[in-house]
């Protein structure tokens, strides 16, 4: 009986994907000029629908690198506080909520940014993130964003003077597939990517969306000298 299930899923898990749009790549129209001025070359990954993507970002323009088939289940993760007791030490505790998710630390080590999650949610997905004054042990910057986004990834310009942030937004896929698939017990997610930088006092100079109608999805950026 349990072989037939797993056989059903599997056909079920199928036809979702094939449902599903196929994802799409792009970068907000108003988004590449200014990415154009920032240093450095921005490195995007995304995993979704048995396929794994890479992109970069260069002179304002999302050019694809490769498309593997199969891929891993997941990235490789980058720094990541699963209990607030792994949160590096020696940083101010924020009002309400913990140190939860990726975090980031820039390369000349004054500042660090870090994913948070309320206290009252328990250990639920990071969704916003504070930016921490290393020397004087203090938040110069605390995103808002009522949470809107899932911090999926953190990554510093090899000069310190930008970093950006990989924010993700999940919906369930309620398609006939979808529904039952859900009724098993095996939801499935359709996720969108956005990307965010921010300046040194965490002040927001662009943001765009970058990736959209992945199943079941996972994302890495990255920054690095051209």
């Amino acid at each position: 009986m349990r072989m037939w299930k797993l056989k059903i899923l599997y056909v079920i898990q199928s036809l979702s994907i094939i449902s599903c749009t196929n994802p799409e790549f792009r970068l907000d129209d108003h988004a590449s000029g200014k990415l154009s001025v920032f240093p450095g070359q921005i490195e995007v990954e995304f995993v979704g629908s048995d396929k794994h993507w890479h992109y970069s970002i260069v002179n304002g323009k999302l050019s694809l690198q490769s498309v593997k088939d199969f891929p891993p289940a997941h990235l490789g993760m980058p720094p990541y506080v699963y209990f607030p007791d792994e949160a590096p030490k020696e940083i101010p505790k924020v009002q309400g909520f913990e140190y939860h998710g990726p975090y980031s630390l820039s390369p000349d080590k004054a500042l660090m940014v870090l994913s948070i999650s309320s206290e009252t949610k328990g250990a639920s997905n990071p969704k916003d993130f504070a930016l921490i004054d290393m020397e004087r042990k203090e938040v110069l910057f605390q995103r808002r964003s009522n949470n809107k986004y899932i911090v999926e990834d953190i990554a510093w310009a090899s000069d310190s003077s930008i970093f950006v942030v990989l924010d993700e937004t999940r919906r369930r896929h309620f398609g006939v597939s979808g529904i039952i698939s859900y009724m098993l017990g095996h939801p499935v997610d359709v996720c969108k990517y956005y990307l965010s930088i921010y300046d040194r006092k965490g002040d927001l100079l662009v943001s765009s969306e970058v990736a959209s109608g992945l199943i079941g999805g996972s994302g890495r950026v990255s920054w690095r000298d051209k």
